[in-house]
């Protein structure tokens, strides 16, 4: 995965600016930031849900559009009418519509789709209604929908939201499994999960910053807190390059 110079606005509203970074494939990248920062954004640029201003973007040697069978989402939270009668499994084999031709899903398909519900420690829930899982049980049946795809990245927005502790430890332990196979990519604002499953942290608030593990307690406070945000930008734009914002005599 490849950011070279990327930026993105809504109308006049700068959301990224001159994004740079590269995941080798297999590490395990945390992205964390303010609220408003530009993770979201960023991650629906690797998606090819939308498409920067300037700068290239590229997922496994390829556009991000074309790249997104290789990709398994999870997202924050799935939107979905309760009344509606849809199982556990039925959710997961959603994970293998680009398997499907005419008709109902292959054998295949549905072995795939138990696998992954068992690789996250769901396999007793298939039948069960989506509707009547608690919200950790969810996340995991979501996790197990990106895996059923097979894909070689994983990439999810905020896994650990709204869900309680003793379930978000359940989750860390698989997101922990996972990363020993393939690339992961993970936006979070859980620090808890940051030193469980990363390799290292991109900070993004506008710009972006790598930071490697563990991180500090200063670091922290400059990523989280208004006061100092604006020395750590002008950190970032010093170590990149970019000498717009400071003092230099």
């Amino acid at each position: 995965m490849d950011c070279r110079g990327v930026s993105f606005s809504y109308g006049r509203s700068v959301v990224l600016e001159d994004v740079t970074f590269t995941v080798p494939r297999g590490e395990s990248l945390c992205v964390i930031g303010p609220n408003g920062g530009g993770k979201s954004t960023l991650a629906k640029l690797l998606l090819g849900l939308i498409e920067p201003d300037r700068g290239r973007i590229a997922v496994l040697g390829r556009e991000p559009r074309e790249a997104r069978t290789g990709i398994g989402y999870v997202p924050q939270a799935m939107r979905f009418d309760p009344q509606f009668p849809i199982s556990a499994l039925d959710i997961v084999l959603m994970g293998r519509l680009n398997h499907l031709t005419v008709g109902l899903f292959s054998k295949r398909c549905r072995e795939r789709a138990r696998a992954a519900l068992d690789e996250v420690g769901m396999s007793g829930y298939a039948r069960r209604p989506f509707s009547d899982l608690s919200g950790g049980e969810r996340q995991r049946v979501m996790v197990a929908r990106a895996l059923a795809c097979d894909p070689e990245i994983l990439l999810l927005d905020e896994p650990t939201a709204n869900i309680d502790l003793s379930i978000e430890a359940q989750l860390i332990e698989t997101l922990a499994k996972l990363r020993e196979r393939m690339t992961v990519l993970m936006v979070t604002h859980d620090l808890d999960l940051v030193s469980a499953i990363g390799n290292s942290v991109l900070c993004v608030n506008h710009r972006v910053h790598r930071h490697s593990l563990p991180l500090s307690g200063e670091t922290i406070k400059e990523i989280y807190s208004g006061r100092r945000r604006l020395e750590h930008d002008r950190r970032t734009r010093h170590q990149q390059g970019d000498h717009s914002a400071c003092a230099h005599d």
